[in-house]
């Protein structure tokens, strides 16, 4: 039971609430105070210094609540700006991914177009072909005849090479002494202890019995051998003939200086071989025919 005519403080540090608003939040003024009698009646007391009037509080929640309303809307707007830019984000992604797909479109449009050229390039230039072949049929052949004729030649004269080759022959004879105008130099390998036929010329080299003394029989006479020794093989004159020696091709009169050089390994005596003849002497001569003797031969 309250006291008829008791007054109740509101102690300070407690809070009160105003349309969801507690005043904590609102500025102070004062105290108020409540008078409560024993009568079912409150009685407000506006005069207590520190406290809102109902209407200060009224408009205090009022400029609260559209503070936050304020505060809402400028956060709508943000969202809503972010949103915004979203999109223009995704507009831009979209016009970029279109623009790679028609560049992509077109390369392909490109290619193919390309593709194209190269199959109708193929299919003229095989129609030309084509047409060249037919005129080429229509062609009468050319004749063989001359090539023919070109061929029997070539063949008859190898032929007659090859006879003239086999049949050439050198047959040798005593000269006379005289001055010659032509000299050849010449390297020859002979196998020792061998009898070899220069032409009716027998030559052999002698291999030393006892000592380092080299003998050497040209046309039946022999000569000793030392190293850097010169032998003489008297004046003689060559006769080549070709066909079995039914045609004479030419006579040369010649005179041959061997200088003895020494023997190799595979059994031969070295000699540097000077030719002076009356005539200049063809080398393929020289060559054939000391090498169809069985000498070794190079020319210097």
């Amino acid at each position: 039971m309250y006291e008829p005519n008791s007054i109740l403080n509101i102690p300070e540090g407690k809070t009160r609430t105003y349309f969801g608003i507690s005043d904590e939040n609102l500025p102070r003024r004062g105290k108020k105070s409540i008078i409560i009698s024993s009568h079912p009646r409150i009685f407000i007391m506006t005069d207590v210094p520190g406290e809102l009037t109902d209407e200060e509080i009224l408009l205090r929640a009022e400029e609260i609540r559209k503070s936050q309303e304020a505060k809402k809307a400028e956060e709508l707007k943000k969202a809503e700006e972010i949103r915004l830019a979203e999109e223009a984000k995704k507009a831009e992604e979209l016009r970029k991914a279109e623009e790679i797909r028609k560049a992509e479109e077109a390369k392909k449009a490109e290619e193919l177009r390309k593709a194209e050229e190269l199959v109708q390039a193929e299919k003229e230039r095989k129609a030309r072909e084509a047409k060249s072949h037919e005129g080429e049929e229509k062609k009468p052949k050319k004749s063989h005849k001359g090539l023919k004729i070109f061929g029997i030649v070539l063949l008859l004269l190898i032929i007659f090479a090859g006879v003239v080759l086999i049949s050439a022959d050198v047959s040798i004879s005593g000269g006379t002494d005289k001055s010659y105008g032509y000299d050849t130099n010449y390297n020859v390998w002979i196998p020792l202890d061998k009898e070899l036929n220069i032409g009716g010329y027998k030559v052999i080299a002698l291999s030393p019995s006892s000592g380092n003394v080299m003998m050497i029989s040209l046309g039946g006479v022999t000569y000793p051998l030392q190293v850097n020794s010169v032998t003489y093989v008297p004046d003689q004159i060559a006769t080549l003939t070709i066909f079995w020696g039914k045609v004479t091709v030419m006579k040369i009169q010649y005179e041959v200086a061997l200088t003895y050089l020494g023997n190799t390994n595979n059994n031969e005596a070295a000699f540097r071989m000077l030719i002076s003849s009356d005539r200049q002497l063809p080398e393929f001569i020289i060559s054939l025919f000391l090498s169809s003797s069985g000498v070794k031969v190079q020319s210097v």
